[in-house]
């Protein structure tokens, strides 16, 4: 059976990889892995778990391993919606969807909203993955710049007012506002504000991604996007940073009518989510054990970071600049124009044995060609200078013969 001929369009669209080839570089043991955004497992309160998979399963007994609601068991939903009013977004019960991870999240929101050809903003650099679901569902892209600060609202308002001009209105503006993934910036309070009041003026939702949010090593925290406008904000959030990617747990904050037509979208996608995870991710933070592997993780990755950063300060070309994140796994790397870091991929792990993610993949339309994300989460404390140390000297090399 020759399979490709059967493929529908939208595979087409789905265009590079990228997600599954820099989980693949993460593999390989004698590669230095700065690619894949992963947890790094240290952090995980592994005999805490085991006890607590025991006792949901001591307590629920065989409940806990059947099939669930679609919108989440209700217990672990009420802990939800207080977790998300104590985080100043107040909530019903019905205002919340467990899905099966972060990008489940977005995948549903893009099912409900998106038709083919309509299109979706998203700040550039973007998350991936995110790019991967929109493309799926064979959405077009507008990209908004960011800097330092993250989202630039002048550029959003432009570009709005550039698609409003085509009679074109967008289905939402995607941001992950905190410790951005790729790039590791924060959007500032006064920012969250000016953007909120740009996408009211033109009747735009937004998509506010806070999966990094709770891995803040310094500094107050801005306000969550949905407690400044809960009924035009979508918040999607995960238990993958703060507990363990294995139990597949994320959640929708939304309208409830919103919620309502994404868990009819749900039951043609996974039924439901996993009901031993829910219970014990329940169980988990309600003795305290989230807030405890947070303090832990937060330690851990502020040790890695500031780690990469001195590499990056000691070894990088002085042409380089770089994000300085307060939180999350990332920092982002910008060379000089003229260095094509997709190119340069292939032999920096041949030559060098040191993976990272290139530029292109963070943008819809493949540029970015100058730029690199380096993931300071999964690396050991151990290789993380001598990674530096290697990919400065293949780009100081490289730089030295294009000039």
């Amino acid at each position: 059976m020759k399979w490709n001929t059967l493929y529908s369009n939208r595979i087409d669209s789905m265009g590079h990889s990228d997600v599954a080839e820099m989980l693949k570089l993460a593999e390989q043991p004698e590669v230095i892995s700065f690619a894949g955004g992963l947890p790094d497992p240290a952090t995980f309160l592994l005999e805490e778990i085991k006890e607590t998979f025991k006792e949901v399963l001591d307590q629920r007994g065989r409940t806990a391993l059947g099939y669930g609601p679609t919108v989440g068991v209700t217990p672990f939903r009420e802990w939800l919606a207080e977790h998300m009013t104590q985080s100043g977004r107040p909530s019903k019960v019905d205002e919340c969807l467990v899905t099966t991870g972060g990008i489940a999240a977005l995948d549903l929101i893009c099912k409900v909203l998106l038709d083919p050809g309509d299109i979706a903003i998203v700040g550039e650099p973007a998350y991936l993955a995110a790019l991967h679901v929109i493309k799926s569902y064979q959405g077009r892209f507008a990209g908004v710049p960011l800097d330092d600060k993250g989202m630039q609202p002048d550029y959003l308002k432009a570009t709005l007012e550039d698609l409003q001009r085509e009679s074109l209105r967008p289905k939402f503006i995607y941001l992950v506002p905190s410790f951005q993934n790729p790039s590791g910036v924060t959007i500032s309070e006064n920012r969250r504000k000016r953007i909120i009041e740009i996408a009211g003026e033109y009747d735009v939702p937004i998509i506010e991604d806070a999966a990094y949010r709770d891995l803040r090593f310094e500094g107050q925290a801005p306000p969550l996007f949905a407690s400044l406008d809960p009924q035009n904000v979508i918040h999607i959030n995960t238990f993958s940073k703060i507990l363990n990617p294995g139990v597949r747990i994320g959640w929708v904050t939304a309208p409830q009518d919103l919620i309502e037509t994404l868990a009819l979208a749900k039951q043609g996608q996974d039924q439901c989510s996993t009901t031993i995870g829910q219970y014990v991710a329940l169980a988990f933070a309600s003795k305290g054990l989230i807030e405890r592997q947070k303090s832990r993780a937060v330690e851990i990755y502020r040790r890695k970071r500031d780690a990469m950063l001195a590499a990056l300060e000691n070894y990088f070309p002085k042409s380089a600049h770089w994000t300085k994140p307060h939180g999350g796994f990332y920092t982002w790397v910008t060379l000089p124009k003229g260095i094509d870091t997709e190119a340069l991929l292939p032999r920096s792990i041949e030559e060098v044995s040191v993976a990272y993610g290139a530029g292109p993949s963070f943008y819809h339309n493949r540029s970015g060609k100058e730029h690199m994300r380096l993931c300071y989460s999964y690396v050991p404390d151990s290789e993380i200078e001598e990674g530096i140390r290697r990919l400065a000297h293949l780009v100081s090399e490289v730089l030295n013969n294009t000039n």
